[in-house]
């Protein structure tokens, strides 16, 4: 998943440093910068997460904070402030994290993987079947399956969704973060493989089904799968359905 990201501060300083750490982490985040509550408050509220100064000139961070969500902007809140007798109104607009300035590169990385931790648990896609429509986790789905011009979605409640939209089309809701195509008709989510055979099939347990990849598929899945399980060890094997995983590689 690509996220997209807002940062509001009236010091440009904190934010350049903020785009640092992140463009440190990945170059795929798209940044929205703001430096004052208004002028957040005019643009769609689409971003993610939310780097979000408290003490500002004109409308306050925490004020902006409370109008977004009267809004329904349910995204993650990340407070930029070294005082702590503003958190009891941060309970009460959801705050996610506290960062003091100037900002320590552990504390954000911490604060950020938990943020992206945090969505991963709580994001959803459409799926509009042939007579009706549902919402379902990005976590919930194990792999999909191109067919003519529609493709299955197949979830850890081993209920496939018959969809009539193609595979490109779902490759792009998704997104790559969390999936990897394996060959031209299939994609896998890389919480629910268990172990990958020398000619290059990968195998999910829940659904008792090996799939076929090519050798050269194969090679870049393994190095796609170690640079996630780096950056998600928490969120994969911390979830209560997949502690018995382990995962073997021919």
């Amino acid at each position: 998943m690509k996220y997209k990201i807002a940062i509001c501060d009236d010091e440009n300083i904190i934010i350049d440093d903020i785009v640092s750490k992140l463009r440190n982490r990945s170059n795929e985040y798209e940044i929205v910068r703001c430096n004052s509550g208004n002028e957040l408050l005019k643009i769609s509220a689409d971003y993610n997460i939310l780097f979000l100064d408290i003490e500002m000139p004109g409308i306050s961070g925490m004020e902006t904070a409370f109008q977004l969500r009267e809004k329904k902007y349910d995204g993650i809140i990340i407070f930029l402030t070294s005082h702590i007798e503003f958190m009891p109104d941060a309970f009460k607009v959801k705050a996610f994290r506290f960062l003091n300035k100037p900002i320590d590169i552990e504390k954000f990385n911490e604060a950020f993987s938990a943020a992206e931790n945090e969505i991963i648990n709580t994001e959803h896609i459409l799926i509009k079947e042939r007579d009706k429509s549902v919402y379902i986790k990005l976590t919930d789905i194990v792999y999909l399956e191109a067919y003519g011009d529609g493709t299955y979605i197949y979830d850890k409640n081993k209920h496939a969704y018959d969809t009539d939209k193609p595979m490109k089309y779902w490759k792009e809701q998704i997104g790559s973060e969390h999936f990897f195509q394996i060959n031209k008709s299939t994609i896998v989510s890389f919480l629910y493989f268990s172990s990958i055979s020398t000619d290059g099939s990968i195998y999910v347990p829940l659904y008792d089904i090996s799939l076929s990849s090519s050798r050269r598929n194969c090679a870049a899945f393994k190095e796609a799968f170690f640079k996630y399980a780096k950056k998600y060890a928490k969120t994969m094997w911390g979830r209560e359905n997949d502690k018995k995983y382990c995962f073997w590689f021919a």
